[in-house]
C-alpha cells in the first residue's frame, strides 16, 4: 500500500469542544503504526500552532506544531507573501495579532488606532470624525470572542473607503460538546460584507490555501493526501478543489450521511467515526 497523508480536521473530527472523540487517538497511531503521515488542518485562526500543539497534547493527541496549519498561521504566510509591509486592521485573537508581528507585518486592532478617550459611551458621529485619518491597507478579520461594536465600526469605515478584505475562514458555526453550536467567524464576515457590499477573500477552507502550504512545506504530492472532515461546504469541499481524496465523518457538523450528496462535493467516502475508518481502512484505500 502506498503511504498517505492524511488532512485532519480539529473540531467535530478530532474533539468537540474541550471533549476527544472517542477513537480519535487510536486512529493516529494506528496511522503511525502504518507508516502513514498526517498533519491538522483546521479554519481555526484563534491559537498560535505552538498553542494550539499544547492543547491537542493535553488530550493525548500527539501534533507537533509543524504538522498544524491553521488559519491563523496561514493568515501570517499569505499576507507576508502577497502584502509584506502594508498595514492591518485586524478583528481576531491576541494570538493572532503576535503571530502576524511575528512574520514582520504591521497589525492593528481598533484600540490601538482609535484615541484613547473615546469609550463606550462613543456616539456615530464622534467616531467617524476621530477615525477618518486612519488608513490601514487590510482588514483582517478572524475569530474574536470579544468583538465590540467600535471594531465593527471602523473595519466598515475603512472597507467603505477602499481597504482590502480578507477573512481567516467563513465557518458559520463551531461544534461544542453535547451537540451545541456557537457562532464562528463567518457570522462577523458576512455582517461586514452585507453591511459594506465588499466581498471577502477567504483564506480558509474551501478555499485550497492551506493545501498548497500542506504540499509546500510538508513536501507531500497531492497524490498521497486525504482529507478528513465533518463539513460539506469546507473540509470535502476543499478536497474536490484540490483534487484530493475525502472522508467525511459524523461527530461533527455533519451527524448523518443525506439522501443524497451535495451535488458538488460528495466524498470519496463516508464514515460514523475515525473508529469506522480505522476499521475499513484496507477496503477504502488498500489499492494506495
Amino acid at each position: 500500500m502506498a503511504k498517505l497523508h492524511f488532512l485532519l480536521d480539529g473540531d467535530g473530527v478530532l474533539w468537540r469542544g474541550a471533549a476527544l472523540v472517542p477513537g480519535a487517538a487510536e486512529f493516529l497511531e494506528f496511522l503511525r503504526a502504518q507508516g502513514h503521515t498526517y498533519c491538522l488542518v483546521t479554519n481555526n485562526s484563534a491559537l498560535r500552532r505552538e498553542d494550539t500543539a499544547k492543547r491537542v497534547a493535553g488530550m493525548g493527541l500527539p501534533f507537533k506544531p509543524e504538522q498544524i496549519f491553521n488559519t491563523n498561521y496561514l493568515a501570517a504566510c499569505y499576507l507576508n507573501k502577497h502584502h509584506a509591509g502594508t498595514s492591518v486592521l485586524v478583528i481576531g485573537s491576541d494570538m493572532l495579532l503576535d503571530v502576524l508581528k511575528s512574520h514582520g507585518l504591521r497589525p492593528y486592532t481598533a484600540k490601538d488606532l482609535l484615541p484613547a478617550d473615546i469609550g463606550g459611551s462613543l456616539t456615530i458621529k464622534p467616531f467617524m470624525r476621530e477615525s477618518l485619518a486612519l488608513e490601514p491597507d487590510i482588514v483582517l478579520v478572524g475569530l474574536d470572542t470579544g468583538v465590540d461594536y467600535n471594531s465593527i465600526a471602523l473595519a466598515c469605515r475603512l472597507l467603505h473607503d477602499g481597504a482590502k478584505f480578507i477573512a481567516t475562514n467563513r465557518d458559520y458555526t463551531y461544534p461544542l460538546e453535547h451537540g451545541y453550536l456557537l457562532p464562528g467567524n463567518g457570522a462577523w464576515v458576512e455582517l461586514l460584507e452585507k453591511v459594506t457590499g465588499v466581498e471577502p477573500i477567504n483564506l480558509g477552507k474551501p478555499e485550497t490555501h492551506l493545501v498548497e502550504l500542506v504540499e509546500r512545506e510538508m513536501g507531500v504530492e497531492r497524490a498521497q493526501m486525504v482529507m478528513v472532515g465533518d463539513r460539506f461546504e469546507t473540509d470535502i469541499e476543499m478536497a474536490q478543489r484540490a483534487g484530493i481524496r475525502s472522508v467525511l465523518v459524523l461527530t461533527g457538523v455533519t451527524s448523518e450521511i443525506p439522501k443524497c450528496w451535495p451535488e458538488d462535493s460528495p466524498p470519496n467516502v463516508a464514515v460514523r467515526d475515525l473508529a469506522e475508518l480505522q476499521e475499513r481502512f484496507d477496503s477504502f484505500f488498500g489499492g494506495g
